[in-house]
């Protein structure tokens, strides 16, 4: 390494510090190779020749020299497949050309890029990804979105049936009951009554369950625990099913535990759609022998048994007795659409019970349940006593009420519960003329049907309580629909009954809500 300048040389060392494999060639301004040093074969360079032009020896210096000033070309492919930074620095009356090893940097800057590149097909792809989950999650959402429209269509359609069944079974019941009544009935008539009220009560029941299975399906179903006189409504159990059970010549059981308090704080209407739903199975399935049904009380827990010597129900049955519209081979001649029990099991869970079943083939069934039911708060003197009761003691001529029904079979019955309970009664057919009457006459109570025409109970309510009317609005709706009881509360309703309703129902709820403060 000759007649290196000390300037070039020190800048050699700087680099070759870090740099190994030099290579150097010190040119002339007319491109003549003076001199070099270092390992040209390394880089696959021929050995150089002194005295001859250094481009033609070297071919990547061609137009390279003479430098007019410092400047490094890097990743120079030089051959022999290596790489080299390539160093020009005018110096005197020439070029020295420096070349230092950079296969290695160059080979690790093609994998670093080779990743890049691959990160980035793979961040293309996770992109293309991300933008097709997107895509489903929208699509889910619309499809979520139809759904619950969907849900919510069929809800209100089976609520809109049920009022629509509703109205006219309400006459049904309402004229049957009279009839029933009538001092002169004969017997051939009274056992046609009988047969109509029981299907009727069959329709209704079945109209419930439909309406609670479409609820279930929306997660509508409520529970609203009432203090309840269980005692009154096992009577009402009893007066419902043993006609049937007499027609069977069946032995018909109903027993309750004496330590049950006389007021229990429950769901009143929804155990009672589960033992009617029970009952009406086991006597429907059952040609000979019992049924029965059984309660007792302990440590705030109902507990109830509803047992038959029917069929029974073979072990492949149980394990799908719950499910909605099961019904077993052998029950397809039975009327039944396969509801009473999946909508059973449901109340129950939602009173914090557990509906179960033990049967066998040939020895009957027997379905049992507990639910929570503390003893309920005592009650006023008027609650305990019967309508019978109330008509005897009380002068309800002093009473005005208002009936709003567009139903004229409804108006005409629940005009004869009114009358009968002597009551004075105004009519409307529509919720324009009950605001007008109202306002005008300032009737004790209205009787509000919700759905008529013109104007409905709800926005006639809401008319009424805007213009400053203050007795009680009694709504009477066929819906069940939790969301239909709490629109006509908000509007103002001070009670709402469901149809249909029977005068005895309908008296003591007159009585209760004219009188609060009554012992």
């Amino acid at each position: 390494m000759q007649h290196i300048p000390l300037s070039i040389a020190k800048y050699i060392r700087s680099l070759w510090m870090s740099e190994l494999i030099l290579t150097f060639f010190h040119v002339n301004k007319q491109g003549i190779l003076v001199e070099w040093g270092g390992h040209p074969r390394h880089y696959g360079l021929p050995t150089p020749i002194t005295g001859q032009s250094a481009s033609e020896q070297i071919s990547f210096l061609e137009g390279a020299i003479p430098a007019e000033h410092t400047q490094i070309l890097e990743f120079v492919g030089v051959g022999n497949e290596k790489v080299a930074h390539v160093h020009l620095i005018p110096f005197e009356n020439g070029t020295w050309i420096l070349l230092f090893d950079a296969s290695a940097e160059h080979d690790r800057q093609q994998q670093i890029q080779q990743q890049y590149n691959e990160l980035s097909v793979q961040s293309y792809r996770q992109t293309q990804l991300l933008q097709g989950l997107e895509t489903a999650r929208q699509q889910l959402e619309i499809e979520k979105i139809k759904l619950e429209q969907s849900a919510q269509t069929k809800s209100r359609f089976i609520a809109s049936l049920s009022h629509e069944l509703r109205a006219p079974l309400t006459s049904i019941v309402g004229y049957t009951h009279l009839l029933d009544e009538a001092e002169k009935a004969e017997e051939q008539e009274s056992s046609y009554l009988n047969s109509v009220k029981q299907n009727a009560g069959y329709l209704l029941n079945l109209i419930d369950n439909v309406l609670e299975q479409t609820r279930s399906e929306t997660q509508q179903v409520t529970i609203h625990p009432i203090n309840c006189k269980i005692k009154n409504t096992l009577e009402d159990l009893k007066s419902l099913f043993f006609p049937m059970a007499k027609e069977k010549q069946l032995d018909f059981k109903l027993e309750s535990a004496a330590e049950i308090p006389e007021q229990l704080l429950l769901d009143e209407l929804r155990l009672r759609q589960v033992l009617i739903n029970l009952m009406s199975n086991a006597l429907k399935f059952t040609e000979h022998g019992f049924v029965s049904l059984s309660l007792s009380w302990q440590a705030n827990r109902l507990s109830f048994q509803v047992e038959d010597t029917g069929p029974g129900i073979s072990k492949e049955g149980q394990a799908k007795i719950f499910d909605a519209f099961h019904r077993e081979k052998s029950t397809q001649h039975v009327q039944g659409v396969g509801l009473g029990l999946a909508i059973s099991r449901q109340l129950i869970e939602l009173m914090d019970g557990e509906l179960r079943l033990e049967s066998e083939l040939g020895k009957g069934s027997l379905f049992s349940a507990d639910i929570y039911a503390p003893a309920g708060q005592n009650t006023s003197q008027i609650l305990s006593s019967s309508p019978t009761t109330l008509l005897d003691s009380a002068d309800n001529s002093r009473y005005t009420i208002l009936l709003a029904e567009d139903n004229l079979g409804i108006r005409t019955l629940l005009k004869l519960y009114l009358d009968e309970g002597g009551y004075q009664v105004l009519l409307a057919e529509n919720g324009e003329q009950a605001v007008q009457i109202a306002l005008q006459h300032q009737p004790h109570a209205i009787l509000m049907d919700l759905q008529m025409p013109i104007l409905d109970g709800f926005a006639a309510t809401y008319e009424l309580r805007q213009q400053g009317f203050t007795a009680p609005i009694i709504a009477l709706s066929a819906s069940a629909l939790s969301q239909d009881r709490q629109e006509a509360l908000q509007a103002g309703c001070s009670l709402y009954l469901m149809k249909p309703l029977d005068a005895e129902y309908l008296w003591l709820n007159l009585h209760n809500i004219l009188n609060p403060s009554a012992d």
